[in-house]
């Protein structure tokens, strides 16, 4: 939660009441998993489904280890599961956040925006 205080902040988007209100409601304990890396957590990420979507809820890797291709990985490993189960993928970020230009050369397109999110979804060709 303090990683995204300073953009939100920056956004004039910042409640710590609220975001501690949904921070408790919307992580969900199976949906999260841990990225490790030489025996060691770097990061974790989580995935919520729909009959229809894969939807990357979360996705956050320390500093020290991001632009090693770690997270492209990781994207497009549930990219490959939601294929196999003929879903697309979606996710949501906070406006300037650098892993946009990931997403988006991995193939996601921006879907809508509001005042301090962006919402963009990967679809797969048999989810169509």
């Amino acid at each position: 939660m303090d990683s995204m205080k300073p953009l939100l902040m920056a956004l004039d988007a910042w409640n710590a009441d609220e975001m501690e209100a949904a921070f408790r409601s919307y992580f969900v304990r199976d949906e999260i998993k841990l990225v490790m890396l030489d025996g060691r957590d770097v990061g974790w990420f989580q995935v919520s489904q729909t009959d229809t979507d894969m939807c990357i809820d979360q996705l956050y890797l320390l500093q020290e280890v991001r632009g090693q291709g770690i997270g492209a990985a990781l994207v497009k490993s549930i990219i490959s599961e939601a294929a196999e189960q003929d879903k697309d993928v979606c996710l949501s970020f906070v406006h300037g956040n650098p892993a946009h230009t990931l997403y988006h050369r991995l193939g996601f397109r921006q879907i809508s925006e509001d005042d301090t999110k962006i919402h963009m979804r990967y679809q797969n060709e048999q989810a169509s």
